[in-house]
């Protein structure tokens, strides 16, 4: 579980995640001084001006990334939270993912985000989408009977999920075939970049007779997507939703699934209490 220490006082982008972090968890405003006085007591030197003015650029160009709702407001000298997160958990489970990883029980850590991802998903294509494995793991000829597409055949048991977490699809509701259709990598962990290329969509061209319905792959993490880095990210993980991007598409529904929510509020509320008291 992330503390409240900053551990990378030289990371523009480590900071501006923690700021996030920060200002959601304690509910309170920060200051340019009093961050400048934080970094300081970790780092054990004063950060420059321009840093912290880097820090507050970064901070505006999330700002504007996370919609017409954002998480935060950036003023001239300070950044004031904007959001109660015991309404909102799906933002906090990504800060806590984005500074501490998914190491703590990774299975059930990752099958939530996965979650969390296949709400902002259906939101996004305006369809429907189902995760690979849960509730219960499907065939390929059950996913392919599940999204009206003709069945070929399954991979070997060796090869498991085939890189796939979600597959998200958009029909036009008459029964026939061809359609937009999607298939996702969620990575909630800290070594996200690593599996960018895990989706093999050759493969499962050949599993799943797609007819003209040639699927797109696609790609979620906790994390904020430097922009420098946003379009290598494309090119190898295809259609990206990171933070900025779950957050706009969850915040549109409205109303996520309930059991889900509850779930999130419940691993947010163990995580805050520790870090708390």
């Amino acid at each position: 579980m992330p503390d409240l220490t900053i551990e990378s006082p030289n990371s523009i982008s480590y900071i501006a995640s923690w700021l996030e972090f920060y200002i959601t968890v304690k509910k309170e405003d920060i200051s340019k001084a009093e961050l400048q006085r934080l970094i300081q007591d970790a780092s054990g030197s004063e950060p420059t001006n321009e840093f912290l003015d880097d820090v507050w650029q970064e901070l505006e160009f999330r700002q504007h990334w996370y919609g017409d709702e954002p998480p935060f407001l950036v003023q001239n000298r300070e950044i004031n939270y904007n959001i109660e997160w015991e309404t909102f958990p799906e933002y906090l489970v990504c800060l806590i993912l984005n500074l501490d990883g998914a190491a703590e029980q990774s299975s059930k850590t990752g099958k939530l985000f996965e979650r969390l991802s296949c709400e902002a998903i259906k939101n996004y294509i305006g369809g429907d989408a189902i995760i690979y494995g849960f509730p219960q793991k499907q065939t390929v000829n059950e996913i392919a009977d599940i999204i009206n597409e003709k069945f070929n055949f399954s991979p070997t048991a060796n090869f498991k999920d085939r890189g796939v977490d979600i597959i998200a699809w958009r029909s036009f509701g008459d029964g026939r075939k061809s359609k937009i259709v999607g298939l996702f990598q969620c990575a909630a962990g800290f070594h996200w970049k690593k599996k960018l290329l895990e989706v093999p969509l050759n493969a499962w061209r050949s599993y799943i007779s797609w007819g003209d319905s040639i699927p797109m792959k696609g790609f979620t993490t906790p994390v904020v997507i430097e922009d420098e880095f946003f379009f290598e990210c494309i090119l190898t993980g295809g259609l990206m939703l990171d933070r900025p991007r779950l957050y706009r598409n969850i915040k549109a529904i409205g109303s996520v699934n309930q059991a889900l929510r509850d779930e999130l509020l419940t691993w947010c509320q163990g995580k805050v209490s520790h870090l708390l008291n």
